[in-house]
């Protein structure tokens, strides 16, 4: 029974309001009252784990997950997570449980298995080819630093392998590893996923003693030991709820970005530039769902109604509210930013120790409300401390981690004191509490062990729930007129939406989600358990982790596994409704491989096409070898109009060419070939366009196609040119028939060779990524040469000795500033290499370029100080209205405010094109940004 408590507002002339009241949570032990004083009180922690797993789809014939971590976790982190806690009872920490992680675990404990369990358990002598090359490639997914190196039969193992896992690499390894080699693999990368006090203890710790030359008995207690482990997780965490120690919360069911299911448009707030799919994806009835599906799971395995929201990612908006007060949460957190932009600050300023200067704004709960004045409170995570547990104390001593934590919690307080902020104040440190700790030494134990101990004992900070601060001090909490739609690391929501992949996945969910809805409003009709697969299905889709690793700013390695996942959980809802799978549905939403060619493209190159390639005539442009007889080669160049491409080879009688196009404007794309002689076959990424040469009883025809908004091929209105000689085929297609496209722009290039008997293709595997080339400004309006050699800066400036940083890696070479429709661009040369060894999402790693736009130069007006950390100011009488800061995370666009202090432009983005082979980084920022009144021509850069 849930109660419902009833204000009677009389300010509002008696109104009577009526909402969900979660039960009280039970505590440890009474908290002994908190002194009033400033500098007396304590501090108050709120420690919040966020474990999650996406859902993993089973694959349909065998009925195991696909990967294993969900499992592995398990056995590494959710339980001694928890249990670690017992040793320390005056520490309460709060633990986020996603429902789907939840359900994965209650189905692991109950039976269900994954696809490297059941590989691991097959005998090693059983071994099909094809499994030893997936163990090969992929039971050495363990910290290469931390883990394996634990096990000297692990380490001995990878190093027989190889560092490298490419297809030789793995042949090398297949005839090199034995039988045994194979079994002691299975055994070791299943106990390099166990926490390592589960390894101290027997039965495991007599694995571990063992080392080597494992049986298949010694695989029944790894697993024995694994199904044990995955049982008590749950009721671990329900256990130390009920004692008052731990509070868990929950996440709305599949971890969707809760705010873009409502209105895929809000997205713009944050980033006015993104792309976004058009109509907008919406669905509140979908984000309302996911909620209440959230606590019925809650409620079923821990007996109580939950009181706390993770939201997924952190990621807010006002129009959420409502629906999380519906949902009976008292309170929810989210990420730093977000409360910046809420409270109409770009963020908060720290001190030279990194400590926020305005610690009575970050470290205390809010209060926002729907507009029936409902309450919900809001806790915001501190970053940098969040931050240093997640990815910087892994490179220290877990002793003195533990005690720069504590020290930086005592600079807060020290903080509070000297500006005299009154009242308790509660810092939130939030992050995952999975994925940081095999990149320490040892799991951890250290840190966690010395950071725990010492708040066990600490009388200056005390650790509470977000729910114990709340009950203690209602007051703490402030109005929050509105909420910035955000995230836990960003005032936007770019990482899971606003490039090309996530719009066409957008799309691709818009489009599956609208066909649900004609069976949900009675326009069409399905048994009702039919009904219910297709909305669980799309309810998984809706989970934020596909839309992960869409884009360039994030990569798994595996980004084609996410991908396949999503498009078959949307399959899954089609078919679950008996509706056709669309097209569009078997083409991978992730780019395929590029292959890279034997000889790179030199600069502007403009054949004749005749159909014999004269020596000489192609030598600029890139060529990609083959073995087919009747495909030895082609090649890719291009002038500043045209691209161009030749093919090689040995045909007679009727063939067929087609060469397959991708390019990043149009929305339409084909994922079947064009192929006259036999039925569509799947081409593996998606095209925009094709041009096909057809010769067929000695006539030749050439023809441009362009994918329809259905993926169906549909003629182009223009014409290529296209001459085929006796064994060379050359042609050219204007790059305005392939649409808008800017220097720098990828595209992606697959030419097949058909005739009645058979086909042929290159790149063999993958595609051909030919960037348009960049030749250069066309009409610059301002154009510098920089001589080589003089990267050394004024005085005693030292290198980098890393080797990563190559010889003139900063030497610039060129300089040009020039108008291309609305966008003034900048284009930089380096002499020296653009590398990316850290994979930047926009490809540049190495270097930092600042542009600084003085509107009037002369006259003194805007900011002589460069960007913070720069140590530079202009000479005087000049002046800065607009800085650009190109970078390969952070990019931004900024304007000095009234004291001088730089801001970004609100609604303005730094487009960012990279162009490695050439050497050319190249800077578009809309025309806008510069003032209406703005004269490239009279500006100073």
């Amino acid at each position: 029974m849930r109660l419902r408590v009833c204000w009677i507002l009389l300010a509002l002339g008696g109104l009577m309001a009526c909402w969900p009241m979660p039960r009280p949570i039970p505590t440890a032990s009474p908290l002994p009252p908190t002194p009033t004083v400033a500098g007396e009180e304590p501090l108050y922690l709120a420690l919040i784990w966020h474990q999650h797993q996406p859902f993993y789809p089973k694959d349909p014939q065998t009925g195991l997950y696909t990967r294993p971590w969900a499992r592995v976790h398990a056995t590494k982190d959710y339980y001694d997570m928890a249990a670690i806690l017992r040793a320390y009872p005056n520490v309460h920490v709060t633990f986020n449980l996603t429902p789907v992680l939840i359900r994965q675990l209650k189905d692991l404990a109950a039976g269900a298995k994954d696809l490297y369990w059941a590989l691991a358990e097959k005998p090693a002598d059983a071994l099909t080819d094809e499994e030893k090359r997936f163990l090969l490639r992929r039971f050495f997914d363990a910290n290469w630093d931390r883990v394996i190196p634990r096990f000297p039969r692990y380490q001995e193992l990878l190093e027989k392998r190889g560092r490298r896992a490419d297809p030789e690499a793995i042949e090398r390894a297949m005839a090199a590893f034995t039988v045994q080699d194979f079994q002691d693999l299975q055994v070791l990368f299943n106990l390099a996923w166990f926490d390592p006090d589960f390894l101290t203890q027997p039965p495991l710790a007599d694995l571990v003693r063992k080392g080597r030359g494992f049986t298949e008995a010694d695989k029944e207690i790894v697993f024995r030991e694994t199904r044990r482990i995955l049982r008590e997780i749950l009721p671990l965490h329900r256990a130390l709820q009920d004692a008052g120690q731990i509070e868990v919360i929950t996440t709305p069911y599949a971890h969707p970005i809760l705010p873009l299911l409502i209105y895929s448009d809000l997205a713009r707030v944050g980033d006015p530039e993104a792309q976004l799919p058009d109509p907008p994806f919406s669905a509140p009835e979908d984000a309302r769902a996911q909620l209440q599906r959230a606590v019925a799971l809650y409620e079923a395995h821990f007996g109580r109604a939950p009181r706390g929201l993770w939201p997924a990612e952190g990621a807010v908006a006002q129009p959420i509210v409502p629906m999380v007060i519906d949902a009976g949460f008292v309170w929810m957190a989210s990420g730093e930013p977000v409360l910046a932009r809420s409270l109409g600050r770009s963020g908060f300023t720290r001190d030279a120790q990194e400590t926020v200067e305005d610690v009575d704004l970050l470290y205390r709960p809010y209060r926002l409300s729907d507009p029936q004045g409902r309450p919900l409170f809001i806790v915001f995570r501190d970053g940098v401390l969040s931050d240093r547990i997640g990815f910087t104390y892994s490179g220290m001593p877990g002793e003195a981690a533990a005690e720069d934590f504590i020290r930086r919690l005592e600079r807060i307080r020290e903080k509070a004191r000297v500006k005299g902020v009154k009242g308790p104040l509660l810092v939130s440190v939030i992050l995952d509490g999975e994925n940081a700790w095999e990149h320490y030494e040892n799991d951890g134990k250290a840190f966690l062990h010395g950071l725990y101990r010492r708040l066990n004992e600490s009388r200056t900070i005390r650790t509470v729930t977000p729910s114990e601060f709340l009950q203690m001090f209602p007051e703490a909490a402030r109005p929050l007129p509105k909420l910035f739609p955000g995230a836990w690391f960003s005032p936007n929501y770019d990482t899971w939406i606003g490039e090309e992949e996530e719009r066409a996945a957008w799309t691709a969910l818009r489009q599956a989600r609208a066909v649900l809805k004609d069976y949900e409003e009675g326009r069409k009709h399905a048994a009702p358990e039919a009904l219910e697969r297709a909305r669980e299905a799309m309810e998984l889709a809706e989970g934020s982790d596909w839309f992960w690793w869409y884009g360039a700013d994030q990569d798994s390695g595996q980004d084609d596994y996410f991908d396949e996942a999503f498009r078959s959980l949307l399959r899954q809802a089609y078919e679950a409704l008996g509706e056709p799978v669309p097209d569009d549905l078997s083409i991978p939403i992730v780019a395929p491989p590029a292959a890279e060619p034997a000889a790179p493209f030199a600069g502007a190159m403009t054949p004749t096409l005749d159909g014999e390639a004269v020596p000489g005539e192609w030598e600029a442009a890139a060529r990609y070898a083959g073995t087919d007889p009747a495909l030895s080669g082609f090649w890719l160049g291009a002038d500043r109009e045209r691209f161009y491409l030749r093919v090689d080879g040995t045909w007679t009688g009727d063939i067929a060419f087609d060469v397959y196009i991708a390019t990043p404007q149009r929305a339409g794309r084909a994922g079947f070939s064009l192929d006259p002689f036999r039925p569509r076959a799947p081409l593996g990424f998606g095209a925009t366009h094709a041009i096909q040469v057809v010769r067929q009883g000695g006539t030749v025809k050439a023809s441009l196609w362009q994918a329809g908004a259905d993926g169906r091929w549909i003629p182009a209105p223009a014409t290529p040119t296209a001459q085929l000689g006796r064994g060379t085929l050359e042609l050219a297609v204007p790059m305005a028939a392939l649409g808008t496209l800017r220097a720098g722009d990828p595209v992606l290039w697959q030419v097949v060779v058909s005739w009645p008997q058979g086909s042929a293709r290159l790149p063999t595997a993958g595609v051909a990524r030919f960037p348009v080339p960049d030749f250069g400004l066309a009409h610059p309006i301002l154009d510098v040469e920089d001589p080589e050699g003089d990267d050394h800066g004024p005085g005693g400036y030292v290198y980098p000795t890393d080797p990563v940083f190559a010889p003139h890696v900063f030497d610039l070479k060129r300089f040009q500033v020039g108008a291309e429709g609305e966008d003034l661009v900048f284009r930089f040369e380096f002499h020296g290499p653009i590398p990316n060894p850290w994979g930047s999402p926009n490809g540049l790693a190495l270097q930092t370029i600042d542009v600084y736009v003085d509107r009037d130069p002369g006259k003194g007006t805007g900011a002589r100080l460069l960007l913070p950390g720069r140590n530079a100011a202009l000479a005087p009488g000049f002046g800065w209205e607009i800085a650009l800061w190109a970078e390969g995370w952070t990019p931004g666009i900024y304007a000095p405010d009234a004291q001088g202090k730089p801001q970004p432009v609100p609604g303005a983005s730094l487009r960012i094109t990279v162009n490695p082979a050439q050497r050319v980084v190249i800077l578009r920022a809309p025309k806008r940004v510069f003032g209406a009144d703005f004269d490239p021509w009279t500006a100073a850069y």
